[in-house]
């Protein structure tokens, strides 16, 4: 019986191009705050991160759970009232996807946010139906980079992690998967493909990808 190959997608930048909209809501939330964030600072060092971490590296300080979920609903509404006049899949994604389906192979989202912002986006976009199983925020104790989302969303698709191609457009999201032991694709939203360590293709979209491509790169 042939391997099941898990295709493991992050969300944000990957499923679709958020990111502006993301780095935009944390500039001004923070300079409510009294803070300036540096662009190439956040992209580096907390694209990829849990909110409630997110807030714990700019404040310097430890941020308890119910701060965390009051300073992140008005963060994430932000990001939402920004996102929402441009809201749309990556190029490419719905027809990959759909192939990918088509050929049997097992697809997955891992994520760093919250239910509302995957509501916001899966089911917002009517992407939701395309995946196998989901993993976001409140499903795991360590975010990125550490390997727990990867590894447990594999684990809900029943694929080993050997088997497994992550998706991911952050530094911290490509060293999780590296420290799960899967393939990487980059997709090179917000780094410079030359940026990724770890990945063995690099791409802009899904439209110059093909799920056997992707496939391929399973150890």
């Amino acid at each position: 019986m042939p391997r099941a190959i898990g295709l493991l997608f992050d969300m944000d930048g990957v499923v679709c191009d958020n990111m502006p909209a993301h780095e935009e809501a944390w500039r001004r939330f923070f300079r409510g705050h009294g803070l300036e964030i540096d662009p190439r600072d956040f992209r580096e060092n907390t694209m990829g991160m849990p909110t409630r971490e997110v807030l714990r590296y700019y404040f310097k300080r430890d941020v308890s759970t119910a701060e965390a979920e009051e300073l992140a609903a008005s963060k994430e509404s932000l990001y939402r009232e920004l996102y929402l006049p441009t809201r749309a899949p990556a190029a490419g994604l719905v027809e990959f996807l759909t192939s990918a389906r088509a050929k049997g192979h097992k697809l997955g989202l891992g994520t760093g946010s919250k239910a509302d912002n995957v509501t916001f986006i899966l089911d917002g976009l009517g992407l939701r139906p395309l995946f196998d199983a989901v993993v976001d925020a409140s499903m795991v104790t360590r975010g990125k980079p550490d390997p727990e989302t990867w590894l447990t969303l594999a684990e809900h698709l029943g694929a080993a992690p050997a088997d497994c191609v992550v998706f991911e457009d952050s530094l911290l999201g490509e060293e999780a998967a590296r420290r799960a032991g899967m393939a990487v694709v980059a997709l090179a939203t917000s780094h410079r493909e030359d940026e990724f360590r770890h990945a063995s293709v690099a791409v802009r979209d899904f439209r110059g990808l093909t799920p056997d491509r992707a496939a391929a790169l399973a150890r």
